[in-house]
């Protein structure tokens, strides 16, 4: 099926639909999201809105960001998400550009996009630990590509 997004239209099957079934914070009106890549921006991807053509949120793999980023998923989470092979669980943290100033970027360490992808299920998630901010500058740290 077409979607029209802020990437321009995109072919997406049915089973790359993924459902927050209680939004996104921010977004808590919008359920269907697909993950897009995209070349140019490589290692960053797109979390974009099936149902709004203007929102999507650039992701990034938070290992690549910081090599020893852990993540617990609580067992609430896990239940909600249908998980039942880690394996088949996608990690994604959000990064926040600033127009006209991507050396300013933050990536959102804190409360990553969980994604059961065998069940097309996601949830943001906020991690229990200080380790972690909603903001880190990116120019922090050196990428593990």
């Amino acid at each position: 099926m077409k979607y029209n997004t802020r990437l321009g239209e995109i072919e997406i099957n049915e089973n790359e639909i993924i459902t927050f079934e209680k939004g996104i914070p921010g977004f808590e009106h919008l359920r269907k999201f697909s993950v897009i890549s995209l070349k140019d921006t490589l290692p960053i991807l797109w979390l974009v809105s099936l149902e709004d053509e203007n929102i999507s949120l650039p992701i990034i793999d938070p290992w690549i960001v910081d090599k020893n980023y852990e993540i617990e998923i609580s067992n609430e989470d896990i239940k909600e998400l249908e998980i039942e092979d880690k394996e088949k669980v996608a990690v994604w943290a959000i990064l926040t550009i600033p127009s006209g100033h991507p050396e300013e970027t933050t990536v959102n360490l804190r409360a990553p996009i969980v994604i059961n992808m065998e069940k097309g299920k996601g949830k943001q998630i906020i991690l229990d630990t200080e380790k972690y901010k909603i903001k880190h500058k990116l120019s922090e740290f050196s990428f593990q590509e």
